[in-house]
């Protein structure tokens, strides 16, 4: 039977360069069911997060102080990737999920 526990996958100020932040463990499986981004700063930053190089969001503006939630079910596979990247500093990331080995 395959075990499934609760998982951060990222937490923290995102990076200003394209940045892998998690990669999927070998003979595991990964479940992104969230992102959550806040902008903390008085002009807006960009955010890009790739899943194995597919953008879920790719270059979404953040308003100043706002905040981007995206609930989703995405499966990502042994060895793929979650790619972070703002377009400025302190834009502040969290993305959760499930994995499953």
């Amino acid at each position: 039977m395959a075990t499934t526990r609760a998982k951060c996958f990222s937490r923290g100020v995102a990076p200003t360069a394209q940045t892998t932040v998690y990669t999927v463990p070998a003979e595991g499986q990964a479940i992104v069911t969230n992102i959550v981004a806040t902008n903390t700063t008085s002009g807006a930053i960009g955010i890009t997060v790739k899943l194995d190089s597919f953008s879920i969001l790719n270059s979404v503006s953040i308003a100043p102080h706002g905040v981007v939630a995206l609930d989703i079910t995405q499966p990502i596979e042994a060895g793929d990737t979650i790619q972070v990247q703002a377009s400025a500093t302190n834009l502040v990331v969290h993305i959760s999920g499930v994995e499953v080995s």
